[in-house]
């Protein structure tokens, strides 16, 4: 029976030895990855105005020179009779790295439903119109008192707010 006891401690000693050198070589064997990194976004989105001025002029005069900053343009005009109008050049640059697209036109319908609704603005700008990096566009922006009014409005004035929605271009 001693010979069998011995034996067992035997095979339990070399389990024992068996296990440890496989912990062993596990731990020596094995490694832990790093992956570090750093992601930095250099595309920049700049889309502004960048020039206004008078087009053309038909029983019309700017009462004030136009005007205008990154974000808004600014115009303000005489009309003179019925039928009169009077055209803006609005110049848009992308002076940022990312192509863009005009998604929209806000404002030209809200301000035509106000009083006096003779007066009528409008903009030659169309939807999906693109604008790639380091390009300009020129819109024209119209503002027209209705030629068919035969009478004078009791409000001689009316402003708008008309906005540019762009996107960045797929």
């Amino acid at each position: 029976m001693s010979t069998r006891k011995n034996s067992k401690n035997v095979i339990l000693l070399v389990l024992l030895v068996v296990v440890v050198g496989m912990a062993v070589g596990y731990a020596a064997l094995s490694q832990a990855l790093v992956i570090n990194g750093t992601a930095n976004i250099t595309a920049e989105w700049k889309i502004l105005f960048t020039d206004i001025k008078e087009g053309k002029m038909d029983g019309a005069e700017s009462k004030t020179s136009p005007s205008y900053t990154s974000t808004t343009a600014t115009f303000d005009v005489n009309l003179l009779y019925p039928g009169a109008s009077a055209q803006y050049i609005v110049t848009v640059a992308n002076q940022g790295s990312i192509n863009a697209k005009l998604t929209g036109v806000d404002g030209i319908d809200s301000a035509n439903k106000v009083a006096p609704t003779d007066i009528t603005y409008s903009i030659n700008a169309k939807e999906d119109d693109p604008l790639a990096s380091g390009s300009t566009k020129d819109y024209i922006v119209t503002v027209t008192w209705n030629a068919d009014s035969t009478t004078m409005p009791e409000t001689k004035t009316k402003t708008a707010t008309i906005t540019l929605n762009y996107e960045q271009a797929e």
